[in-house]
């Protein structure tokens, strides 16, 4: 039963995305999964229970996975490059599901289900304290607003899942290095400290090399002048 109702989830986020909840009907559904539309009332009494469903488990395991993260890790980079590698990982174990709730107001509206607003209000909330955090410490720019820049910082990362919905696994770290290299650390007070245990060390080396190559050439170009 269970794995049925995983494979129904599974069609239909992919269907909702590309018709809309409401361009899509049941029928479309149980045809992508290979079964009738009678039976498929078995497992859920509506397309928009699938759509809750879906965008409903996939929040519930991004805010554990938050939950879980955090407690190990300090600082406002630390924390917020958990955040954004966390979102990473649970839109991949959960294809779709953060474009079905951009694309369908019914998700992110005025009268979006309670339990929904409720989940993703939490998983703002981490966001937003770790900025605010950040802030009232000093790691982060004087000037810049906490909630603002928690929202910019997330929203980012989400148009970015789905920018590389279909490679996302290939390049998680690549995605998550350019985001925390353009807000985290463009966010950073100028005297904040970047790194600890929260630096990459692959990402280091990498713009190391990038600045010796830099000096070479510039060393090149004045010697041939």
């Amino acid at each position: 039963m269970g794995n049925r109702r995983d494979q129904i989830k599974s069609v239909a986020a992919e269907l909702f995305v590309e018709n809309g909840v409401a361009g899509t009907s049941v029928r479309d559904i149980a045809e992508g999964v290979g079964m009738l539309s009678g039976s498929l009332y078995h497992h859920f009494p509506s397309k928009d229970a699938i759509a809750f469903a879906i965008l409903s488990d996939f929040l519930t395991d991004l805010n554990a996975r938050y939950r879980s993260v955090l407690p190990h890790v300090n600082g406002m980079r630390e924390e917020l490059r958990a955040l954004v590698h966390s979102s990473i990982e649970i839109a991949e174990a959960h294809p779709y599901a953060t474009e079905i709730y951009q694309n369908e107001k019914a998700y992110h509206g005025p009268g979006a289900p309670d339990e929904i607003a409720d989940a993703v209000r939490a998983a703002h909330t981490f966001w937003i304290d770790a900025a605010t955090r950040a802030s009232a410490c000093g790691e982060l720019r004087t000037g810049l607003d906490p909630v603002e820049f928690a929202r910019m910082l997330r929203e980012s990362v989400w148009w970015s899942i789905r920018y590389h919905r279909d490679h996302l696994a290939e390049r998680r770290d690549e995605v998550t290095d350019t985001v925390v290299a353009a807000f985290v650390d463009g966010g950073a007070a100028p005297d904040a400290p970047r790194g600890g245990r929260g630096e990459d060390p692959a990402l280091t080396d990498r713009l190391d090399r990038i600045e010796r190559r830099l000096e070479e050439l510039s060393n090149a170009l004045l010697s041939d002048s």
